[in-house]
């Protein structure tokens, strides 16, 4: 029998990857127009949660993490063509921010601390999506990010090793995209109002 952080990290990497397909064909259909400065910052982000999980023992919960680093980099590439192309002050100063927040991780030598600037980095990559989604809700699906609510709750449990380090940003990550469904669902039903 198989180890249960195997089975879970592999059904939600999985999962992880029947969200970009879904994601990917949205924007390939023109109804998703993903914001380029929150996905290559998730891109940059994941790379480092990955490296850090991995150095604390994450094993197979860190499988999502490894999928996202993949998907994020396709979405960046496709955001560069089939992206929003609106960008504001407030989208600049979350993206300076957020490039600012992963210089000061690879000045620290702490994993947890390098997880806590990720899980804040996170949050100002998420502002332009949200700024965008709260705009044009429509222009934004909903699917990738509960497809992430579920894979990273499945991810938590997956952790080989369950600490602060290996857990913070799953749990920031889970929080960030609930809220941001929400916004979309509501934006949605008061602009069809």
């Amino acid at each position: 029998m198989y180890d249960y952080h195997v089975v879970l990290g592999a059904f939600a990497a999985l999962l992880g990857v029947v969200g970009y397909v879904l994601y990917f064909r949205s924007i390939f259909r023109g109804i998703t127009k993903p914001h380029f400065f929150t996905w290559v910052t998730y891109f940059l982000i994941d790379i480092i949660v990955f490296t850090a999980q991995i150095t604390k023992g994450g094993g197979p919960g860190a499988w999502v993490t490894l999928t996202g680093v993949v998907g994020t980099l396709g979405v960046s590439i496709l955001a560069l063509r089939w992206g929003e192309k609106h960008v504001t002050k407030s989208d600049w100063t979350s993206f300076i921010g957020a490039l600012s927040a992963i210089v000061l991780w690879r000045v620290t030598d702490n994993p947890l601390v390098a997880v806590m600037i990720a899980v804040g980095i996170n949050f100002l990559a998420l502002l332009p999506t949200f700024r965008k989604s709260y705009t044009h809700p429509f222009e934004e699906s909903v699917s990738i990010w509960i497809v992430d609510i579920i894979r990273y709750s499945i991810a938590l449990f997956a952790l080989a090793s369950f600490n602060a380090t290996t857990a913070l940003f799953p749990l920031g990550l889970v929080t960030g995209d609930a809220l941001l469904v929400v916004v979309i669902l509501i934006r949605r039903h008061q602009m069809k109002m």
